[in-house]
């Protein structure tokens, strides 16, 4: 009985683990760039999840980086990768990367996202000289003021993008190299766009109703074997 138990109990812990993450999803839904992520499992036998001394594994989370869709705004700084890569940007912590390109000049006119991170040029931290200038930036990420190139937009991609950490606010981070950083190719920037969140609202809501119902589900047996121990305890006292 006790042993069934647990093994009820580990499934209720991961369905709480995978609502982690759709809520998450739910609450990004209208963030720009934002990825989905979803939490798994690894199989084990079967016979293994009545072992209490086994530890409860901990979540798979993976990440979705299928593009979104890529909306007008019409503002010159706002922008989207239209194919693969990402934004290169300086935070304190270190260089990270994001798609979300929703941009702004701060009090030195740099280039900054809406955190106030560096956005990074090839070159380093992007400076827009004078006040009142024209602005382009052109689908291979070249910056001009009133017509001369200022910098040119870093954009990278990974080899192995499954390895990036997941910072928070838009951010991943490649520690130790192990995504393996290299500079974009397939990629066009769109100025005046912002790419939305990935995540499918519709889909996320049917995987929380899915999950609510196993959660309950798991919950219902625990407590008729909670019963049955308890008849089971009686009788043997009456005995």
């Amino acid at each position: 009985m006790i042993r069934a138990l647990n093994a009820m109990s580990r499934e209720c812990i991961r369905q709480i683990n995978r609502l982690d993450s759709i809520t998450n999803n739910i609450a990004n839904v209208n963030t720009s760039g934002f990825k989905a992520e979803r939490a798994f499992f690894l199989e084990k036998d079967p016979d293994d999840l009545y072992n209490a001394e086994r530890p409860l594994e901990s979540a798979i989370r993976t990440i979705d980086y299928s593009q979104g869709v890529i909306q007008k705004t019409s503002n010159t700084l706002d922008l989207a990768i239209d194919g693969k890569g990402f934004f290169a940007v300086q935070t304190k912590e270190g260089e990270a990367y994001t798609r979300d390109g929703k941009f702004t000049l701060d009090t030195d006119k740099n280039l900054v996202t809406g955190e106030g991170d560096y956005v990074l040029g090839t070159s380093g931290v992007i400076t827009i000289p004078g006040d009142n200038v024209e602005i382009e930036i052109d689908e291979n990420g070249s910056i001009k003021v009133d017509g001369s190139e200022i910098g040119v937009l870093k954009i990278v991609d990974f080899g192995k993008p499954s390895e990036l950490v997941k910072q928070g606010k838009g951010l991943f981070r490649n520690p130790e190299d192990a995504a393996q950083l290299q500079m974009g190719k397939d990629y066009e920037i769109q100025s005046g766009y912002l790419e939305l969140s990935n995540v499918k609202a519709v889909e996320e809501m049917v995987d929380m109703i899915n999950v609510n119902r196993s959660f309950e589900l798991y919950q219902k047996v625990m407590q008729t074997l909670q019963e049955q121990d308890k008849l089971s305890t009686n009788r043997i006292g009456k005995l």
